[in-house]
């Protein structure tokens, strides 16, 4: 995306900027790309990292999803029809924060990702190959693992009367 950016914007300082003002951008340039990469790429608290750490959450939820959409199936039929829009929200976060909450400590707690980042770094391509697999396997399994949550809810409803 920034080469992208980088492209669109070459024009900027080569046809409208100054001579000096051309020597001074073309001599910051180096420390503005130093600086990008530090908040895009820093592996403590750059950008991406609080990406990854955004949708490892969202997708390690989907799978305690499924206990929580069966359980307020069963809550909600055994009340029949009665439940609060809190008690609802309750029964959807509680046991997914639970679930969460030890693979959050298994891998950002004290920054033990950066562990896994070192090695990453010294396997070969067809380490990482497998590892591209089974991440897209995990955040499909996550995706299909809400969905039959939902469906189980509706079914244990139906069980229930």
């Amino acid at each position: 995306m920034g080469k992208i950016v980088d492209v669109l914007l070459s024009p900027v300082p080569k046809y409208l900027f100054t001579k000096e003002y051309k020597k001074k951008y073309y001599e910051g340039l180096p420390e503005v790309q130093e600086t990008k990469e530090k908040i895009f790429y820093d592996k403590k608290n750059g950008y991406h990292i609080g990406w990854a750490n955004h949708w490892f959450g969202y997708f390690y939820s989907g799978y305690s999803g499924f206990l929580s959409f069966t359980l307020l199936g069963a809550v909600d039929e055994m009340s029949n029809h009665h439940l609060s829009t809190i008690v609802v929200i309750l029964i959807l976060l509680i046991p997914i924060g639970l679930c969460y909450i030890p693979a959050y400590r298994a891998v950002f707690t004290k920054d033990r990702y950066l562990k896994y980042f070192k090695q990453f770094e010294k396997e070969d391509e067809q380490w990482h190959k497998k590892w591209k697999r089974i991440t897209i396997a995990f955040c499909v399994g996550s995706v299909v693992s809400t969905i039959g949550g939902i469906f189980a809810m509706w079914g244990v409803s139906l069980l229930i009367r």
